[in-house]
């Protein structure tokens, strides 16, 4: 019976796996075997393509080092062939470690052939020409490597240098963006740069990645790169690329990885968006992650996904379909009720507890979100701030990974520094939220309570819940819900008509009723018990302070007795 041989390829760079080089070195292979009376094992052919082998990748996480599993478990046997075009293929290590693998192999019994050369390593050969023949071909191909290697490196340096002057290093940039003619810069292209800032202003609008993905596909929007209309990854990248702001991180490879190396050019690209609209963005995301994720129906069904939670048993309130029919429809309900957790379960109907929460939450505006042209100042002041918390979230991450790099073993000199200029970063940005947070509780002290008429909250919230079109009505109450989760601190939602002894906190007079309790985070606190036959009307309101300003204390409607009334310690 024959003896088996094995083909070994690897090709690492572009032109070789675009070129021959595949093709040639499996033609070699067969025509060896054939010649020296060899069956070639084409069911386990072992290749690496695009992994280089100058830090041994191709032994480490490469078809190589599977192959050295399988003679070292006896799935190769020994006196078999391994046919490579040449040694370099196998390594171009530092001489000791490409002698080490070197000698592994023939040491394992397995016999090596160069095909460029033709020539034989016998398995366990001790022939010292062999051995000084294989020496000087593998300190010239790592030779080769290394000087290949300072070179591309030297390149790529002086082109960072080049890029920290804002000159650019290749043709070769942000899909929004394209070389000038004359090599000089970035230009941005309009069309892309529309799309660009729609794709954020969703998200910070509230909008997922699914269902900006699904507008932009829905409205044609042409794609940047794909043939087959866009994809949430894709949308996913776009949001999360600091290139929107001109940034530029240059990278290096190690251990086959990119990873960051040196500090980011602030101004390479011409910046396509501001910094409030891409933290904006960032924080709207971040939320969703923690809270409020999937999808959200055709007109986004649940303003207050991630936010009401039970008021008996503190589990999240969901939204339940009953469907058609005179009780069907869509009802708030406990999630541990759901799950049989004991929690009571009365359900309450969702447009309903809608109505009532936008009808006395007066905090919540709903005249500047309806119309955008004539945006309040409140709404302004809210979109600074969100953009801060944003730029926060993602300090914060990025000292997560400082102190990872220092666990590690990072260079600790290095890693101090970086932990100093991100704690003076976020202490700036505390400082400044505060700031903008002091500036929204002056303007909620100021505020005049206009009491509008039940005919005018009634159509306000009528635009709210059926007075657009399809997709405008989704990004309204996708961008009311962003609203709300910046807005609101805690949302507990009490359907039950007699309370339990869970909450006691609040007895009314006439006896208990439905409610909820909503704490905003500039400190004020409402407690809404609406009329059970008309949303648009409460028996009894409550607005109590938690110590965060000058405002008084406690404020109702009607007597209530709050000896036992505890508000959340603020944040």
């Amino acid at each position: 019976m024959n003896k088996r041989a094995y083909s070994y390829l690897r090709l690492s760079t572009g032109p070789q796996l675009k070129g021959d080089g595949k093709r040639r070195q499996l033609k070699a292979s067969r025509a060896y075997a054939e010649a020296n009376g060899l069956e070639l094992a084409e069911d386990a052919q072992y290749e690496d393509l695009g992994v280089s082998a100058f830090k041994g990748a191709n032994v480490r996480g490469g078809k190589l080092g599977l192959f050295l599993e399988a003679v070292q478990s006896g799935a190769v046997k020994p006196g078999s062939f391994l046919l490579v075009e040449s040694l370099d293929r196998l390594t171009r290590q530092e001489l000791l470690k490409a002698q080490s693998l070197f000698l592994s192999i023939i040491q394992g019994g397995i016999n090596v052939v160069t095909l460029a050369d033709g020539r034989l390593y016998p398995a366990g050969t001790n022939d010292l020409g062999d051995l000084i023949y294989s020496l000087v071909v593998m300190a010239r191909a790592h030779e080769e490597s290394q000087i290949k290697s300072q070179r591309i490196g030297a390149a790529w340096k002086n082109k960072r240098t080049r890029a920290a002057s804002q000159v650019p290093m290749t043709k070769w940039c942000p899909a929004w963006l394209k070389l000038a003619d004359d090599r000089t810069r970035y230009e941005p292209i309009p069309e892309r740069v529309e799309i660009v800032r729609s794709i954020f202003e969703d998200a910070a609008s509230g909008m997922g990645i699914y269902s900006i993905t699904t507008s932009l596909n829905q409205r044609g929007a042409p794609t940047f790169d794909s043939p087959n209309g866009w994809h949430t990854s894709y949308v996913t990248k776009i949001l999360c690329n600091r290139a929107v702001l001109g940034e530029f991180q240059p990278h290096r490879r190690e251990d086959g990885k990119r990873v960051p190396d040196g500090e980011p050019s602030r101004a390479y690209y011409p910046a396509v968006l501001d910094e409030g609209l891409f933290y904006r963005a960032q924080l709207a995301k971040s939320e969703r992650r923690v809270s409020g994720k999937g999808r959200k129906g055709a007109s986004f069904t649940n303003l207050f996904s991630g936010l009401a939670a039970c008021a008996y048993c503190n589990s999240p309130m969901k939204l339940e379909n009953k469907g058609s029919g005179r009780k069907g429809g869509m009802y708030l309900v406990c999630d541990g009720a759901l799950r049989k957790l004991g929690c009571p379960g009365i359900r309450w109907r969702y447009r309903d507890f809608e109505t009532s929460f936008l009808a006395f939450v007066e905090e919540v505006d709903l005249d500047g979100l309806t119309n955008q042209a004539a945006e309040s100042a409140k709404l302004r002041l809210e979109s600074d701030i969100a953009a801060i918390r944003g730029e926060l979230a993602q300090v914060e991450q990025l000292m997560e990974k400082t102190f990872a790099v220092l666990a590690t073993g990072g260079p600790i000199e290095f890693v101090s520094a970086k932990l100093k200029e991100q704690e003076a970063r976020k202490a700036e940005l505390l400082k400044r939220c505060k700031s903008y947070e002091n500036d929204q509780e002056r303007a909620v002290s100021r505020q005049d309570q206009t009491h509008r008429s039940k005919e005018e909250v009634r159509e306000l919230v009528e635009r709210v819940q059926r007075g657009e079109a399809p997709e405008k009505m989704f990004k309204l109450r996708a961008r009311l819900a962003s609203h709300l989760k910046v807005l609101i601190e805690q949302l507990r939602v009490a359907p039950l008509l007699v309370q339990p002894k869970a909450h006691e906190t609040m007895r009314h007079e006439k006896g208990d009723g439905r409610y909820f309790e909503v704490w905003l985070r500039n400190g004020l606190g409402r407690v809404v018990y609406p009329a059970i036959d008309d949303p648009l009307t409460f028996d009894e309101q409550i607005i109590v302070w938690n110590g965060k300003g000058d405002r008084p204390r406690v404020s109702f409607a009607k007597s209530i007795d709050l000896s036992h009334f505890i508000p959340p310690e603020a944040p």
